[in-house]
């Protein structure tokens, strides 16, 4: 490859697998990060005893970029395996178990008909053999159901019961999605390579240590606050950024945008019609999270609310004292509805999500108000892109422009590929061979 300066902006697992693919392709890399640490939304952060993922929770065991990535760093060891989770579902007619990995144990579901088990059981072989067609890493694999919501998907496929018993608590308690505001596409590309699988993931030093692995072998500034990023007619790029207060500016031969597709527009004053008209139909859901760290003990737990209930709280946890583990108090976590985080947009309070729903907490935990020693009010604005109907055929559109011909300016990120860890690191890591070929 001719020699070339490039500038990735954007240190979260999709910038830094481009910046890593494409430094050992020999390219000069640089890697401007806007916050005080690496990582994005695939890191951890520490306010005195509670230590929080910033947004991705769990490995999964597909994600062919991911894992080879991982081989590479020599973390393979520093995985550790999460059997069988399973949650308590609370609804209407009690509590039950509900399952986060699809398996023949989902088939007991408390609440199903003999009929549904059938179509239940139906549906997961017609998954299965899609596993050979669809790819986990690329939501676009399963463009054939990108028109049909999640919802309309598994109603026709396994039917309504299904969908409100197993699917629904489990996409508002770990994704804050709605099933009938994402496409069936995210679901179709990744379930079929869950079906026999049983495990999976975190990192023992945290969901950050790849992100921190990563940019060890890297040249990345963090509080480097890009402000702008204009073509130059003589070729290239000038990037206008600030950095310990002070304003600078530096010129690349190609720049990398790996920020999230909600803000990349607001970086470039200049675009092409297709890029302003494909980066303006970019979504991203929004999550809050409120986190105690508590005096009093609380057994383990993890529940799920199913969406009928009246609650603000779709996912709650408790995770007792582990002084083993560097653990020195027990901690809840509670994670925001949908309609909960729609509530904190619309009166303001998305910095004090306490507010919300303490009266809630302190019902079902009557010492909470004596025993919070410390809390941290979590709030992501964007937290995971929203493939809505018909948007994976938009992304993949953009993705073949972007494929078509030499640029100055590459885009990478979850939200053109899939909306998991494993994605985003696709992403990265097929723009960084897409520079490469053009660049060759």
């Amino acid at each position: 490859m001719k020699e070339c300066h490039i500038v990735v902006i954007g240190a979260g697992i999709a910038g830094l697998s481009a910046a890593y693919r494409l430094q050992q392709a020999g390219c000069s890399v640089q890697v401007f990060e806007a916050q005080e640490q690496v990582g994005g939304r695939m890191s951890w952060r520490t306010k005195g005893p509670i230590t929080y993922n910033t947004g991705a929770r769990l490995v999964y065991p597909f994600g062919k970029a991911l894992h080879r990535l991982i081989d590479e760093l020599q973390l393979r060891s520093a995985l550790q395996p999460h059997k069988n989770l399973h949650a308590a579902c609370r609804a209407d007619d009690g509590e039950y178990r509900v399952d986060l990995m699809p398996g023949v144990r989902a088939l007991a579901t408390p609440g199903l008909a003999a009929g549904d088990r059938i179509r239940l059981a139906t549906s997961a072989l017609r998954l299965a053999m899609e596993r050979r067609h669809v790819d986990p890493d690329d939501a676009m694999s399963a463009l054939a159901y990108d028109d049909e919501t999640l919802s309309q998907y598994i109603e026709r496929t396994a039917g309504r019961s299904v969908l409100k018993r197993m699917v629904e608590p489990v996409f508002r308690g770990t994704r804050c999605w709605n099933p009938d505001e994402i496409s069936a596409a995210f679901y179709v590309s990744t379930a079929p390579h869950l079906l026999g699988e049983d495990t999976v993931y975190t990192f023992s030093g945290g969901m950050g240590q790849l992100t921190q692995t990563l940019a060890q072998r890297l040249d990345v500034v963090c509080d480097a606050q890009v402000s702008s990023i204009e073509h130059q007619d003589k070729g290239g790029c000038v990037i206008r950024y600030t950095h310990n207060g002070e304003l600078r500016q530096t010129h690349a031969d190609v720049v990398v945008c790996a920020v999230e597709g909600a803000r990349a527009a607001s970086l470039l004053p200049r675009m092409e019609a297709y890029e302003r008209e494909f980066l303006g139909a970019v979504r991203y859901n929004s999550l809050g999270i409120v986190h105690y760290a508590l005096s009093i003990d609380l057994p383990s737990q993890l529940q799920f609310a199913s969406r009928g209930l009246p609650t603000r709280i779709a996912t709650w946890q408790q995770s007792p004292a582990a002084p083993q583990a560097g653990r020195s108090t027990a901690q809840l976590y509670c994670q925001l509805t949908p309609e909960a985080v729609q509530e904190a947009i619309a009166n303001g309070i998305t910095h004090d999500l306490d507010s919300l729903i303490r009266d809630e907490v302190r019902k079902r935990v009557p010492a909470i108000d004596s025993a919070v020693i410390s809390i941290v009010n979590q709030w992501i604005p964007h937290k995971l892109p929203v493939f809505y109907p018909g948007y994976a055929r938009k992304a993949l559109t953009f993705r073949n422009r972007q494929a078509a011909t030499r640029r100055d300016i590459y885009f990478c990120g979850d939200y053109l590929s899939q909306a998991l860890v494993n994605g985003a690191c696709a992403s990265g890591t097929a723009v960084a061979q897409l520079v490469t070929a053009h660049r060759a």
